[in-house]
């Protein structure tokens, strides 16, 4: 048995001798060395370099007793290439598989093959010199089939991968006989799992795999001489004459073999198939598969005999309209397709591919009939198939185009196709702008953005292609028609853009206005659009007129936008004589019967008119309270009188509400006006708004409040305040003692009708429920509380809603569903209160949400506390609004409902911790 070893050195010169060594010493694998003589060598000597691995037989020296080395060779191993990439260094180290070592690295200087060939997987043969204590690759050679390395061929057939083993067949067959080359394959297939078999039986020299395939006809095939037979036919070049005999069993040969293995059985048929001309019989006892083969070799020698063919094709199309098997048809060539009877019935795919191989010349008239064949055979085609079919000719511009085959294409394609038509032929625009039109309506749900962004200008100004646009884009091709000022055909083409302007976002329409020429941003159909815009916005588009004292557009304006006319008019201390000139011409044919706009204008004529202030203040204030009343008869919508009061800057409400609240300087000095003032709904002071502050930031949610005009700020942000200030008006009432407190105090009435207001609300149908509540000026409290909706069972039935006395919000019973001990009082969803002066519930003993007992106190904010099982969130009222029991220890009020660790309910003081 041969062992393996590395080369420790050989020969070198020897001074005590003076001559050269005739010997060296090879490393065993067990770490012993063995002396190996230079006539024991079996290769190079040059080949010899230290770290070579090496083979050889091992032979006791019977005079001394040792062992030496004989049959000494270099150790050469096959394996395959797989890659390993360098960072430093990319692609040029490698890794090999093999069975000596997985993952041997090659440097790819030592693999002697063209870099297109270096590959991984790649099937490789080398040497192994020993690198420390690994080993690396070197004289590396791809591995191919004409190998006669007797050592590489036996290294291959002994390796367990059967690829190789198949591969050392190739080069083992060179030097012996097939039938040593079977035998030897044959041991190797007994010894194979199924999955190896296979693969080793794919990678075989053909005149082995061939014998293995005849045999594995055994089962069919159990006379030995008939699988002789049939391997010499696939074999030799068979010129043996066939008798009747002969010829009866080659055709019993293949009939019994065609089920087992057809590819064997068509080899022989295109070599005889002559033997089935006149034999029809046979022929018809082949599987279709063959049958067909075989009649295509029939039908391409008989060229010269019409009839023989005719009877063939006949036998064809016979098998062909019966077979359900597509893959049939990928044995039909081409110019077999073209003949009639196959024709008709061949696959789409196969007519349309030849049809296209034909058209060499598109302007050829007489290729116009192929065009219409091709329209026909798509139009035949499911919806499914044409895509597929399409791609056939998808590199062929002038097939797609072809007015018969465009229609089938895909949308967008057409579209492309049908504008490069437009620019070239401009005889067909019509007919183009027609089928361009139909595309865009069939995808108006789908790619039509896409679509259109295909078309260019020229053909978008169609009048059939413009109404599919985008609006912006209609108007800027529109206002591109236009003529001269007053050209008469500008008529339709403004009430045009007039509508268009409606369907546009609010940006949009302001944008587009600004750029309209002056003379067509006031014409009326353009004026009809300012209604829809912010109000500020139509003030600064129509200013230029309003300085010249042209108000003929004032009707268009709408109630928000002509109140802030007033406001700018007021800030940029224009006529107001002028104005209200002007205004009463407009107002005889347009009366102005809007009650806000008439506040406004009411309270500038008094700029003229100072002996009429308290009248006028009297008739604004009675115009506003009728307003607001009648809003809240009528209408089931948030009542809204913008811009007349000012904001709240931190929103806690619509409208500011805040109140003076002197500080001990303000006392001190005496002054008319205080520095701070106090917000009901923050519950907390609130800075005064001063337009001079730029940044606010610091002040967080607690600033803005407008107790004062400030004239200064913004004409877009003006409010009452500003306009009694402008008009030296002093609100005056018997219910109000201060004149400051007029505007918060309105804002305050209105800001608690909306919030009630929109609770009236039918959860199921939203309808608003019947209510003849009482609204005192400036209170919003109902004298009726329950409501229920006009719709009956299955609606909002009896439903509670009043003022919270803890926080102030409204409770709902839709929202606030549980009652507080006395059974009386819902308990707030916000804030946990129940009844205003209970001594036996405190704020958060039942979640009002879901009634679980008990909710648990946050552990970042004690007065917020939160339900353990529904994770709802109430946020206590201050500590002089808690209700509930007393602490027997402390004497604090509101002691809390909790759950301890034991899952029992008590009750633990808020201040010390008391438990009872």
């Amino acid at each position: 048995m041969r062992e393996i070893g590395f080369v420790k050195w050989f020969g070198g010169y020897d001074s005590t001798r003076g001559r050269e060594n005739n010997f060296g010493y090879i490393q065993r694998e067990d770490g012993s060395q063995i002396k190996v003589y230079r006539e024991q060598l079996r290769c190079e000597e040059t080949c010899l370099s230290e770290g070579i691995l090496v083979t050889f037989n091992v032979k006791i020296n019977s005079q001394t007793n040792k062992a030496i080395a004989k049959n000494l060779n270099l150790f050469k191993e096959v394996g395959k290439l797989k890659n390993f990439c360098n960072s430093t260094h990319p692609n040029n180290y490698w890794f090999i598989d093999s069975d000596y070592q997985d993952n041997i690295l090659v440097h790819k200087k030592e693999i002697n093959c063209s870099e297109l060939d270096l590959q991984s997987g790649k099937f490789v043969k080398f040497e192994l010199q020993r690198d420390g204590n690994e080993c690396k690759a070197i004289n590396v050679h791809l591995l191919n089939k004409e190998e006669t390395d007797s050592d590489i061929i036996e290294r291959c057939l002994s390796h367990k991968d059967p690829r190789f083993c198949a591969f050392g067949l190739w080069g083992y067959l060179n030097n012996h006989s097939l039938d040593e080359a079977v035998s030897l394959a044959s041991q190797k297939l007994n010894r194979y799992a199924l999955w190896e078999k296979r693969r080793f039986l794919r990678d075989l020299p053909e005149p082995i795999s061939l014998y293995f395939e005849v045999e594995s006809l055994t089962p069919v095939l159990p006379d030995k001489d008939q699988r002789q037979l049939f391997l010499q036919i696939l074999t030799d070049d068979f010129t043996k004459e066939i008798d009747d005999s002969l010829r009866d069993d080659i055709f019993n040969i293949i009939n019994k073999s065609q089920n087992l293995n057809s590819n064997l059985c068509n080899k022989v048929i295109n070599k005889l198939y002559e033997l089935y001309l006149d034999a029809p019989e046979h022929r018809k006892k082949l599987n279709q598969e063959l049958q067909i083969k075989c009649l295509i070799e029939l039908i391409s020698h008989v060229q010269n005999d019409s009839h023989i063919k005719e009877t063939l094709l006949n036998d064809l199309q016979d098998i062909l309209e019966v077979s359900t098997s597509i893959s049939l048809w990928g044995l039909i060539p081409n110019y077999i397709i073209l003949e009639k009877q196959i024709w008709t019935i061949a696959p789409r795919d196969r007519r349309i591919g030849i049809l296209v191989s034909q058209i060499s010349n598109p302007k050829d008239l007489s290729h116009q009939d192929k065009f219409l064949e091709i329209a026909k055979i798509l139009e035949e085609s499911a919806l499914e198939e044409i895509p597929s079919l399409i791609s056939i000719f998808q590199d062929k511009y002038w097939i797609k185009s072809h007015d018969a085959i465009l229609r089938f294409l895909p949308h967008i394609e057409q579209i492309t196709i049908l504008v490069d038509k437009f620019k070239n032929n401009v005889n067909d625009h019509e007919f183009i702008i027609a089928r361009i039109s139909q595309l865009l309506t069939e995808n108006l749900n789908n790619n039509l953005p896409k679509l259109l962004s295909l078309l260019p200008e020229s053909v978008k100004k169609y009048d059939e292609i413009l109404e599919f646009l985008p609006a912006q884009e209609k108007v800027n091709i529109l206002l591109s028609k236009l003529k001269k000022e007053d050209a008469v055909e500008n008529k339709d083409i403004i009430v045009k853009i007039a509508n268009i302007l409606k369907t546009f976002s609010i940006k949009e329409q302001i944008e587009l206005i600004e750029r309209l020429p002056k003379w067509l941003k006031y014409q009326e159909p353009i004026l009809q659009c300012f209604s829809f815009l912010p109000p500020d916005e139509q003030v600064n588009l129509i200013w230029s007129l309003i300085e010249s004292d042209d108000l003929s557009f004032w009707h268009y304006l709408s109630r928000k936008a002509k109140i802030m006319c007033v406001y700018r008019l007021q800030k940029e201390s224009k006529n107001t004589s002028n104005f209200l000139k002007a205004l009463d011409k407009i107002i005889e044919n347009y009366p102005e019967n809007d009650s806000l706009v008439r506040c406004v204008l009411n309270i500038i004529w008094v700029k003229e008119n100072q002996n009429s202030a308290n009248q006028v203040f009297q008739k604004v204030h009675d115009l506003l309270t009728d307003y607001v009343l009648q809003q809240a008869k009528t209408s089931s919508e948030a009542i809204d009188i913008d811009p007349l009061l000012p904001l709240c800057k931190p929103k806690k409400v619509k409208y500011c509400v805040a109140k003076p609240w002197a500080t001990d300087e303000d006392k001190q000095l005496k002054t008319n006006r205080v520095s701070r003032a106090y917000c009901p709904r923050l519950r907390t002071d609130c800075d005064l708004f001063d337009s001079k502050k730029t940044d606010t930031s610091s002040y967080g949610s607690s600033y803005g409040a407008r107790l004062y005009a400030d004239c200064s700020q913004d004409w877009r942000d003006w409010s009452l305040l500003e306009l009694f200030e402008i008009a030296d008006i002093v609100p005056k009432i018997k219910e109000m003692e201060k004149p400051e407190d007029y505007v918060p105090k309105l804002s305050g009435w209105v800001n608690r009708i909306n919030e009630i207001r929109l609770r009236l609300k039918c959860s199921v149908c939203e309808d608003t429920m019947p209510h003849h509540p009482f609204y005192a000026t400036f209170q919003a409290k109902f004298r009726v509380t329950v409501f229920s909706c006009k719709h009956g069972i299955g609606h909002d039935r009896n439903i509670y809603l009043n003022d919270c006395w803890g926080c102030e919000a409204i409770i709902d019973s839709r929202e606030s569903k549980y009652k507080s001990p006395e059974k009386r009082y819902y308990i707030c969803i916000h804030c946990g209160s129940g009844a205003q002066y209970s001594n036996i519930y405190t704020q958060g003993d039942i979640c009002p949400k879901c009634g679980t007992p008990g909710m648990t106190v946050s552990k970042g904010n004690y007065r917020y506390r939160q339900c353990r099982s529904c994770n709802h969130q109430i946020k206590l009222p201050k500590d002089k609004k808690i209700t509930g029991p007393q602490c027997p220890q402390c004497g604090t009020r509101g002691m809390m409902l909790t759950v301890n660790e034991k899952n029992q309910q008590v009750r633990v003081c808020r201040s010390c911790g008391y438990t009872n």
